[in-house]
Formats: structure tokens, C-alpha cells, sequence
């Protein structure tokens, strides 16, 4: 209740990139009128959206859809990660092959949705985004753990351990740092070397593309 009322009078600022104008429109409708969010920017375009960011529009999120006219959202998601380093990025696109998916996390997208789902869906993935989780939606990571059954063997220098599968399993779910701490016994601190043995381990910078190279090598298993 106390959080709900928060975001009311604080709401959540958010930059929408989306090429069809009336799901945009319903998107931002949707998070205004039922998520204590406020659309501050909503864009056709990825070029017009980095033009409005690169003259002083800031955010707390970015959602974006992948198949747009011009600049891609792959691309775009680089930028927007380098001109908003604080901002979290959802992918919101009906697009689910395997290419696209990790393209997106690679280059820096915190969660991956699938336009199909419902409302409430959508909502509870921002929350997750927003409350440091990565969520992947049902479809993705499903296709992900069935595309990487047979795989080749891991040295077991660059073997997960039990305690970093765990951390990232949870992390998977949408679990910010302190609530894995707290279901796993351990301080934030312990959590976060996990997660930076886990980076150095997959070779990867952020959690989302942690979380898919982990799937990628059956260290995690999501279904």
C-alpha cells in the first residue's frame, strides 16, 4: 500500500518507443491511469527518441519495441544504455526468435516481454525491472532452454558453482539483490560477489546476458 501510494505521488518516468500509434498510445494509458507511472516521452522512432534524450529528456524507464522504421531497437538499446546508464530498459516487442532475444540482452536490455501478454503482466514486469530483477518472459526463456539442450563441455574453471546458480536462478525470477540475500541467508554484499564470479566466469557485463549464457551453457534451468 505504502509503495503504491508512493509511486502515485512519484511516479515512475517513462520513455515509450513504439512504431504503431495506437498501442503506443494504450501502453502509456494503461501505466498512467493503473501503475503510478508517467509517460514523459513517446516516440515512432528511435532516432527521435535519442535526439529528445541527447537534449536533457531523462527517465527511470525505457520501453521499447525491437522492429522499428530506421534505427533498430537493438541498436538503439546500446545508446540509450550509454546516454541513461541509470535507466532500466524492458524490451516490449512480438518478436521471440532466439538471434533477436540475445541481441537484446547483449546489448544491455534488464528484461525481455512479449507483446501478447495481458496488462497486469506487463505491470508486474516493470516491477521486477524497476526493483532490480530481470525478467525474461515464459515464451523466451522457454525457447532458450530448449535451443541449448546439447552442449558442448564447460572448463570447470568457468564452472558456476551451487551458491552463483542459485543467485542467478533467483535473480531470473525477478529477486532484487537484498530479497536473494534474504531467502538465501546471505548479506547483499555476498550476493553481489556471487554475481561478480558469475560475470567474470560467462564473460559477461550485465545480468540479463549472465542470465542467458547461463541458460546457454545448462548452468540454469527456467521451465
Amino acid at each position: 500500500m505504502a509503495a503504491a501510494a508512493a509511486m502515485k505521488e512519484n511516479p515512475i518516468r517513462l520513455i515509450l518507443i513504439e512504431d504503431h500509434a495506437d498501442f503506443r498510445e494504450s501502453v502509456a494509458m494503461v501505466l498512467e491511469q493503473r501503475g503510478g507511472y508517467q509517460c514523459v516521452g513517446d516516440f515512432s522512432t528511435m532516432e527521435d527518441a535519442l535526439e529528445a534524450i541527447r537534449g536533457g529528456l531523462t527517465a527511470d524507464l525505457v520501453l521499447s519495441d525491437l522492429g522499428l522504421p530506421g534505427m533498430s531497437g537493438i541498436a538503439g538499446i546500446r545508446k540509450v544504455r550509454g546516454l541513461l546508464p541509470d535507466a532500466r530498459v524492458l524490451v516490449l516487442t512480438a518478436f521471440i526468435d532466439k538471434a533477436k532475444v540475445f541481441a537484446a540482452l547483449e546489448a544491455g536490455a534488464h528484461g525481455y516481454l512479449v507483446k501478447a501478454g495481458s496488462a497486469m503482466r506487463l505491470l508486474e514486469t516493470l516491477e521486477e525491472v524497476l526493483a532490480g530483477g530481470t525478467p525474461l518472459d515464459p515464451k523466451i526463456a522457454g525457447m532458450i532452454l530448449q535451443t541449448f539442450r546439447k552442449l558442448s563441455p564447460i572448463p570447470e574453471a568457468e564452472s558456476l558453482s551451487g551458491r552463483e546458480c542459485e543467485v542467478l536462478q533467483l535473480s531470473a525470477k525477478g529477486l532484487n539483490r537484498q530479497e536473494i540475500a534474504d531467502e538465501l541467508g546471505l548479506s547483499q554484499h555476498s550476493v553481489t560477489e556471487y554475481i561478480k564470479r558469475s560475470f567474470d566466469k560467462l564473460h559477461v557485463r550485465s545480468l540479463p546476458a549472465a542470465v542467458s549464457e547461463a541458460i546457454r551453457r545448462g548452468f540454469l534451468d527456467l521451465s
